[in-house]
């Protein structure tokens, strides 16, 4: 659960502009520190919680690679799908990741953050490293993988202390349709967004 919170704390970051050019980790490392600003000034500000998960939603898909990640979490099971398949998984996914992290933002308890470096890697991608600092759980070191998309960043994965929520979840949705199959996860994420919407 500790791990969790500092993930949910960690998406705060994922919003800001697009700088003029992408494709360095200097401007990786300018996009995160946006981000920061853009979703703090959100989660400071004095409205309803639904208000703030309504801002924070239009941000954060804008700013993940939801097809990519949608895709890579799906694994093996991507290439078994039917093309209907996988339309409606797609479908499914955005409004589950957004309306589950937004909705977990709206209980910021005071966080901030340091930025401390950024690298390319050799598969393309950009590794920019952060400490969370304050609220109501320790500091913890978190990882923003980003893909270049010609003017523009994406966020594809978020490492909190070493373990990526890209990894985990990929490891629950292939246990999943292993054993209840690839629709019926497509079910359960389309009902755990309805549940996120309602709850506001």
């Amino acid at each position: 659960m500790k791990s969790l919170r500092h993930a949910f704390c960690a998406v705060m970051l994922l919003c800001a502009s697009a700088p003029a050019h992408a494709g360095d980790a200097e401007g990786a490392k300018r996009f995160i520190d946006n981000v920061g600003r853009q979703v703090l000034d959100v989660l400071k500000t004095d409205i309803a919680k639904t208000e703030k998960q309504a801002k924070l939603e239009k941000i954060f898909s804008s700013k993940v690679d939801i097809p990519f990640v949608a895709k890579f979490v799906l694994g093996q099971h991507w290439r078994a799908a039917s093309p209907e398949q996988q339309k409606a998984y797609v479908s499914a996914y955005g409004p589950f990741v957004i309306g589950n992290y937004a909705n977990k933002l709206t209980r910021y308890s005071g966080q901030e953050y340091a930025l401390k470096n950024a690298r390319a890697d050799t598969d393309g991608s950009f590794l920019v490293t952060m400490t969370i600092l304050g609220g109501d759980s320790a500091d913890a070191q978190v990882d923003y993988r980003l893909r270049a998309t010609g003017v523009n960043y994406q966020l594809v994965d978020i490492i909190v202390e070493g373990v990526s929520l890209l990894a985990t979840q990929r490891s629950e949705f292939n246990a999943i349709v292993q054993t209840k199959g690839l629709d019926h996860l497509i079910t359960q994420l389309k009902n755990s967004a309805i549940a996120v919407a309602q709850r506001g």
